[in-house]
């Protein structure tokens, strides 16, 4: 008889705090303590089989857990994903879990603009071979270890709905993006999208799997673009494309959860991408009138106000900030030069810090009327982020991170790794969505640096 508990427990090595949180939505949560050999072990009774999610700040991973299952997992958070194994009962179909995600991501970083510029039948046969080969190593797993009918369908969708996710996006890029105005619809092979009528676009068991939400959202940018295939040229800003978006999600999706969040992602896109303040409040409307989820109701109002005070001209809102060296201070108080530019950064993404840090110091030697103030976004995080920051021998004067970070990244809307907003001396918004990796961020530098200059010698001669 299938005992109706589940065992987890593990070693962290290098542990960022003292604890690990174990989640399934809503529905459930637990915290787990480290003892002092930064090891836990952890009895959860009467559990509903499925994905979880358990986090070590400020990383977090899926994990399967089912009735009888007695787990271990070693991981290191230098390099967290990586290096995250587990063993005994359950573990096989977690360790195939986390070897399909680390490939996925893997072979998406691949996916260059190269690729998707490949004729269709040329895609189609590529990602299929790779897809093959997946398949092959899935089969070689239940062979060898017969899995219960829940892991199956998590095992093979977990890879499946990734290259489902490649075929949206290749429509996308090589139809919007490389061929604009022009339908290629008589391009695509007949059987190049026809996993389709396979989906199950309302599977509870799926709904926190990364590939299966990754494909929705791929899924029906490309079927709510169908309506406008031989219209204007394609518009993720317009309105009543957005809204056929939204709608459509809405006719589509039954399963609350899948559906509330694709429509806060669709909404929440818009809202950020958008700079006219009617067409915004337009859309959030048309989205709260068939969203069911109050939480994200208040938080995508709560994002259009912050959007619309993020305006070029208006002050920038000010923030608590720790220092380098411990010391409390202001946003509004670092705003020495004629030029200020802001940008954050998250320590689980180390390969944006590092590029960011490199890109501004070399950027401060060419425009030395800019100042570039990093800002730290962790929560909870001050050790590691002193440490981070000393071990790679930043600029400490430069170096602050946000005392309240959930408050401070919501009003200043820090919803994407590249943002940068530029503030004049006096704490004026110059730009409040500049992008740090654009091509065109230098160019608007130099128009800064060269009006600075001009208002510099204006001065001297008055």
């Amino acid at each position: 008889m299938t005992n109706n508990h589940v065992y987890l427990g593990g070693e962290i090595v290098n542990p960022n705090t003292d604890y690990v949180v174990l989640f399934k939505g809503d529905d459930y949560q637990d915290t787990i303590y480290l003892d002092k050999n930064n090891r836990f072990l952890h009895k959860i009774e009467n559990i509903k089989d499925g994905l979880y999610s358990f986090r070590h700040n400020p990383e977090y991973q899926l994990i399967l857990l089912e009735k009888g299952d007695s787990i271990l997992m070693r991981l290191n958070t230098l390099e967290f994903d990586e290096s995250l194994v587990f063993t005994g009962k359950g573990s096989r179909k977690n360790n195939f879990l986390i070897d399909m995600f680390l490939q996925n991501e893997s072979e998406r970083n691949r996916l260059s603009n190269r690729r998707y510029t490949l004729r269709p039948k040329a895609f189609k046969k590529e990602q299929d071979s790779l897809l093959d080969l997946r398949l092959q190593r899935f089969t070689s797993l239940t062979d060898k270890y017969p899995l219960s009918d829940l892991a199956t369908k998590i095992c093979k969708s977990s890879f499946e709905y990734d290259f489902f996710s490649r075929y949206e996006m290749y429509l996308y890029r090589y139809q919007y993006s490389r061929l604009k105005n022009r339908n290629i619809a008589n391009e695509i092979p007949k059987n190049f999208f026809e996993y389709r009528d396979l989906v199950n676009y309302n599977e509870d068991d799926l709904m926190r799997l990364y590939s299966y939400n990754r494909f929705l959202n791929h899924y029906f940018t490309n079927s709510s673009y169908t309506k406008y295939m031989n219209q204007k040229s394609f518009s993720k800003n317009k309105v009543e494309y957005t809204m056929y978006k939204l709608d459509l999600v809405d006719s589509v999706i039954q399963q609350s959860y899948i559906k509330n969040n694709l429509l806060r992602g669709i909404t929440t896109n818009f809202i950020l991408d958008n700079k006219n303040d009617y067409t915004s409040q337009k859309v959030l409307d048309h989205y709260l009138s068939i969203s069911s989820n109050k939480k994200f109701q208040k938080e995508l109002k709560k994002l259009a106000k912050a959007t619309a005070r993020l305006k070029p001209n208006n002050i920038i809102p000010d923030q608590d900030l720790i220092s380098s060296n411990g010391e409390m201070t202001k946003l509004s108080e670092l705003f020495e030069k004629p030029v200020t530019a802001l940008y954050f950064w998250s320590i689980e993404r180390k390969d944006h810090y590092v590029k960011a840090h490199k890109k501004t110091t070399h950027l401060s030697k060419v425009y030395p009327d800019i100042d570039f103030i990093a800002i730290n976004t962790d929560d909870e995080q001050t050790d590691n982020w002193l440490k981070t920051i000393k071990r790679h021998n930043y600029n400490l004067e430069n170096e602050y991170e946000f005392k309240f970070p959930k408050c401070s990244s919501d009003e200043l809307v820090i919803h994407y790794t590249n943002k940068v907003i530029l503030v004049n001396q006096e704490g004026k918004i110059i730009n409040p969505n500049a992008d740090l990796f654009s091509s065109f961020f230098e160019k608007q530098l130099m128009n800064y640096s060269r009006m600075a200059s001009i208002d510099k010698q204006k001065t001297v001669l008055d």
